[in-house]
């Protein structure tokens, strides 16, 4: 029987001090787990006579949550790579304003010197270990190599007197490292290089440290440690002592002591500690413990980590956050709790897991805003039970001023028609100055902007929110991911038809703003800054099943309403979080004038079907009696020529405008749009919403916390 100091291998068993372990493989990393494990749950259990032969956990251990992983994986190696070509800028930058700094006091000093007289000219000349004087180029060569050292490494105590950034290694080795980053993730053959252990190729260069706040196993922190080709520093931590036996289990076996550090305590209180270290502890030779990547996926809501997290990051650091208590952000069931945990109320509608996303955003941003920090949501996604979001946290008291008019209130119909309003807490007001230069002016938004009743069907609507009201992904992140994607391994990520599914859906949603966000290619940046007042004006997707119920009809296929609004000019997508979902930019008032045209031109209501003083009775009343003519199409230019006419040129809408008649054409061809619903993308299958591959796919029970 293998020993602990085997090589891993997927469906090994172990023996260790006594006891026997089934190896369960993940991506590039083995755990073990004692036989018979529970590793689903089934709901009937307490019903029926429970199967004594199953184990409860000791150690929590779901693996419906692979593709959370994965995903998480193939994000901090993007964001990975990113943060070393900035630190590389930024050592490079910080070295020449040293260099600078020391030139100056140079000059200073030779012409001190010269005002003294000296006999060769006014330029006092050092010697060089033979004796010799030297030139003033070849001295400035001479302080270089001592300020960096013969090994290359930048001087701390140097670096710290002119004020550089203290960096963990010189800024060629941060080169050498990039080169080996990316090298270790495409590879000659397409693939993930690895050693002869399994373990992605690492480099020398300045350390990326990762905190795995709640790891449990550990399998997130073994992951990361074989999978990202950085030189990571990674602390796994967990309060359960049961947990921390079997994490140093799983890295000794694993082979990953010198990546990983296990460590046991309340992950609140190890952040804060991070942020806030001893007094005694500062001086020259401070180097800062915080961390570059912070991943919290605790048992429920990580409301209470998130404060703690922030200021456990440093500048410019990824916080990673997964929050399983749907039934809290995405349900008005609790909503007295939602407010407690997040800062806001739900929303009510098919839209509520969209919704509960930027309540869980709207709160890490407030917490951060405390702090002088601002966010900027990198991936936000909505999968199975949970929410998994992608933030990335930066210094800048200038950003975090443009929060309150990102920050919305949602005024929702949502016993009536499912209409809705957004109202901006504030409004970031660009102004031009005479030299052309402009600044933003910050005021408070007019409110409200919708009446207390619907303006679609009259019936009562209810707030939802403060909630963020900013882009939700990085586009620039999502398509590097795909990129990347596209050479990873499938045998090591084996949800990748899912991830390329439900990430080339999230970058789609962001195709229906007027102004669309920086992508990739667009900029020398790996992932580009969004800028800080971008606000996205159609937070929302709706479902054309739902508003047939509103108006009793039979219900058309999505092809026939994408197809009608592209034929009047508008964008048209689907949401990630369900399908059948609809992102647009036309108004709630074109939508339904398209319904009421189904209604009129498809599907006849019977006399009788809808009820006076309902939603779709009202609704209905401002259908047309008959078609548009073509001259009806057009539209005349106003000027000195106001006879000649054109056709209207489609413009883009604003939420709560009112939508002028246009011919309504149920398109299905254009709706349908090959290109785009295609599930054949590069020959490979994708899976834009993945059905439950199995029964009791879902949340586990938390585990018991002992042996």
């Amino acid at each position: 029987m293998a020993t602990i100091s085997s090589k891993p291998a997927a469906g090994q068993t172990i023996e260790h001090e006594g006891k026997i372990y089934d190896t369960v493989r993940e991506g590039q990393a083995y755990i073990l787990i004692p036989p018979n494990t529970q590793i689903h749950v089934n709901p009937q259990a307490k019903a029926a006579k429970a199967d004594d032969t199953v184990k409860a956990q000791s150690v929590f251990y779901n693996p419906i949550q692979q593709f959370n992983r994965d995903l998480s994986v193939l994000s901090i190696k993007t964001f990975g790579e990113d943060w070393l070509k900035r630190k590389l800028v930024s050592n490079e930058r910080s070295k020449a304003r040293g260099e600078r700094r020391r030139s100056k006091k140079r000059k200073i000093a030779d012409t001190k010197d010269g005002e003294d007289g000296d006999e060769d000219g006014g330029v006092k000349l050092r010697k060089a270990d033979d004796g010799s004087a030297l030139d003033p180029e070849e001295e400035t060569n001479a302080r270089i190599g001592a300020v960096e050292g013969v090994d290359g490494t930048v001087n701390e105590q140097e670096a710290f007197e002119n004020g550089a950034e203290q960096a963990d290694g010189h800024a060629e080795a941060a080169g050498d490292c990039e080169e080996t980053a990316q090298g270790a993730a495409h590879g000659e053959n397409g693939r993930a290089e690895t050693t002869q252990n399994g373990q992605a190729a690492t480099c020398a260069g300045p350390k990326f440290r990762i905190l795995d706040a709640l790891s449990a196993t550990g399998l997130r922190a073994l992951r990361y440690a074989q999978e990202i080709p950085l030189n990571t520093s990674i602390i796994a931590n967990d309060m359960n002592p049961n947990a921390i036996k079997s994490m140093k289990l799983n890295i000794e076996h694993n082979k990953l002591s010198s990546s990983i550090t296990p460590n046991l305590g309340d992950a609140i209180g190890h952040m804060y500690q991070v942020a806030y270290p001893p007094t005694n502890s500062h001086g020259p030779q401070h180097v800062s413990r915080k961390y570059d990547v912070i991943d919290l996926d605790p048992y429920g809501s990580a409301a209470p980590f998130i404060d703690a997290a922030l200021q456990a990051l440093n500048d410019g650091g990824l916080l990673c956050v997964t929050c399983t208590d749907a039934g809290v952000w995405a349900s008005t069931g609790y909503c007295e709790k939602t407010y407690a945990l997040y800062g806001g109320m739900p929303i009510k509608g098919p839209h509520m897991h969209e919704g509960g996303l930027r309540l869980i955003i709207s709160s890490i941003a407030s917490a951060a805003a405390r702090h002088g920090l601002a966010i900027e949501p990198l991936l936000s996604l909505n999968i199975d039970f949970y929410a998994r979001v992608f933030i990335r946290v930066q210094r800048s008291a200038a950003d975090v001023k443009f929060l309150a008019g990102k920050t919305m209130l949602v005024y929702g119909c949502d016993h009536g028609c499912g209409a809705w309003n957004t109202n901006m807490l504030g409004r970031n007001t660009k102004q031009t100055s005479k030299n052309s230069a402009f600044h933003f002016k910050h005021t408070i938004a007019q409110a409200p902007s919708a009446d207390r009743l619907c303006d679609h069907c009259k019936s009562k609507t209810h707030i939802a929110g403060p909630m963020w009201g900013g882009p939700i992904h990085n586009a620039a992140f999502i398509e590097k991911i795909l990129s990347d994607l596209s050479n990873a391994d499938p045998e090591v990520y084996q949800t990748t038809p899912r991830i390329e599914g439900m990430l080339s859906t999230a970058l789609d949603e962001l195709s229906i703003n007027e102004d669309p966000l920086p992508h990739r290619f667009e900029s020398s940046e790996i992932i580009p800054k969004i800028p800080a007042e971008t606000v996205d004006s159609f937070p929302f997707f709706f479902n054309v099943s739902t508003l047939s119920k509103v108006l009793h009809c039979i219900a058309p296929g999505d092809a026939a309403i994408k197809g009608a609004l592209r034929h009047a000019g508008y964008h048209v997508t689907r949401s990630h979080c369900q399908p059948g979902s609809i992102k647009t930019n036309a108004s709630w008032a074109v939508i339904w004038e398209v319904m009421r045209e189904w209604v009129r031109q498809r599907s006849p209501i019977k006399e009788g079907k809808l009820k006076e003083g309902t939603a779709g009775w009202e609704i209905m009343k401002k259908a047309r009696k008959e078609d548009i003519p073509e001259e009806n199409g057009k539209e005349k230019v106003p000027g000195e020529t106001p006879e000649i006419v054109v056709d209207v040129e489609p413009r883009r809408k604003v939420p709560g405008e009112v939508g002028r008649q246009f011919k309504v054409v149920f398109d299905e061809k254009l709706g349908r749009d090959p290109e785009r619903d295609s599930r054949l993308k590069g020959g490979r299958k994708v899976v834009r919403y993945q059905m439950n591959p199995r029964e009791n796919w879902g949340p586990m029970t938390k585990a018991k916390g002992s042996a």
